[in-house]
């Protein structure tokens, strides 16, 4: 039997169990249909003999130990302001657990939501920023790289081929059965990607890399919203060292919690108050956008105030909650971005932000730009106080 034959049967073999995965996915959701979130499941990236990346050589401290320590800080900081949300470490100490066992800890729980924490890493120490991971297969070629590489665990599990059916992590064939999964829970886990994304670019003060696709088999086979964050790269020193600190992981962690809180107060608002509220303050906001754009502070040197209302991995021009806004997309690294623009004014463009938020988009955040180039809004507020002055 030539090796084309074997390739195929095992693609037959997977699509098979894939087939059965499903009909266990649609058994589930008839059982797990609240918006509440009552169980979070946390999944420590790696641990005991599979290190993880080992970053620049320069301290044993890997990606295994960063990762076990952010979760930890995740999953305090989320039960300090929700006792009542479950919390389910898939590990709490330094031990080695099969990536089917995570998934396992998850799908049995009943999880609402399945995080996975992981550090990056890469040949060249100059790349660096956090990336927030959904499953999918979209700009699969470029984010095959880290797939592989988190997937390779396998590799360190005893009868891993037996055990994943012929599943291969460095073998572009075994990737085929990713593209014929669906993801159910994909719009879900773009909103809370979104979020972190949003939180790791504008509070946490750190390089996103965005929110992207890629087929990690840890969360290809969970029965929930999963994502799976990659903090930064070990392999730069500066990164490495700040995310090695006390106070880097404390940046993470509470960044990727005020990205669940935001999540979970979205997710469990009832459908009749957000409608509500959006047949109340819908025609009042177009009409404020309207005026906003016509309220200019002279001598601004083309200083504006947007407001970012999402990050998305399609276009969502079409979408009628995002037509009615008369939105501006930018697209960015096969991400697209949505701005409202306000004008000079960074007193109406916080008002603007408190009705969008009311509108459903939680996390929405104000954005500066100077002649078309993004800044702070502190530069931005520095600025103009210093344009009053010469007035």
């Amino acid at each position: 039997m030539n090796l084309y034959h074997l390739k195929l049967n095992n693609v037959n073999r997977i699509f098979f169990l894939l087939l059965l995965f499903n009909l266990s996915n649609t058994s589930i959701l008839s059982q797990t249909n609240s918006t509440n979130i009552k169980t979070i499941v946390i999944d420590p990236g790696h641990g005991g003999k599979d290190s993880g990346t080992l970053g620049t050589k320069r301290f044993k401290i890997y990606e295994k130990h960063v990762a076990l320590a952010v979760s930890l800080k995740l999953g305090n900081y989320i039960s300090e302001a929700f006792p009542d949300v479950k919390i389910i470490y898939t590990r709490d100490t330094d031990v080695f657990l099969e990536l089917n066992e995570r998934t396992e800890i998850a799908n049995k729980s009943n999880a609402d939501l399945f995080i996975s924490i992981h550090c990056d890493g890469f040949t060249n120490p100059k790349p660096s920023g956090a990336s927030v991971f959904v499953m999918g297969m979209s700009k699969l070629k470029a984010n095959m790289d880290v797939a592989m590489r988190e997937n390779s665990a396998i590799y360190l599990e005893d009868n891993y081929q037996q055990k994943y059916d012929g599943f291969d992590p460095k073998s572009a064939e075994s990737y085929i059965v990713f593209s014929l999964m669906q993801n159910t829970y994909l719009n879900q886990s773009l909103k809370i990607a979104e979020e972190v994304e949003s939180e790791f670019s504008t509070r946490a003060n750190r390089k996103s890399r965005g929110v992207k696709q890629a087929p990690f088999y840890v969360i290809s086979r969970t029965n929930m919203p999963s994502i799976l964050v990659e903090c930064g790269f070990l392999t730069n020193p500066k990164e490495e060292e700040f995310l090695h600190s006390d106070l880097g992981q404390d940046y993470i962690a509470s960044a990727i919690f005020r990205a669940f809180r935001s999540y979970k107060q979205n997710i469990e608002m009832p459908p009749n108050a957000v409608n509500e509220k959006s047949n109340d303050l819908n025609n009042t906001l177009k009409k404020e956008v309207v005026e906003l754009k016509t309220n200019k502070i002279k001598n601004d040197l083309s200083l504006l105030y947007k407001v970012q209302i999402g990050t998305f991995l399609r276009s969502m021009l079409n979408n009628p909650q995002f037509t009615d806004l008369k939105v501006e997309e930018e697209k960015i690294n096969g991400t697209f971005k949505y701005f409202v623009n306000v004008g000079s004014s960074k007193k109406e463009a916080d008002k603007l932000k408190i009705r969008l938020r009311d509108l459903g988009f939680n996390g929405a955040f104000i954005v500066a730009f100077l002649n078309g180039k993004q800044i702070s809004t502190k530069e931005a507020l520095n600025l103009q106080n210093k344009l009053k002055e010469n007035e």
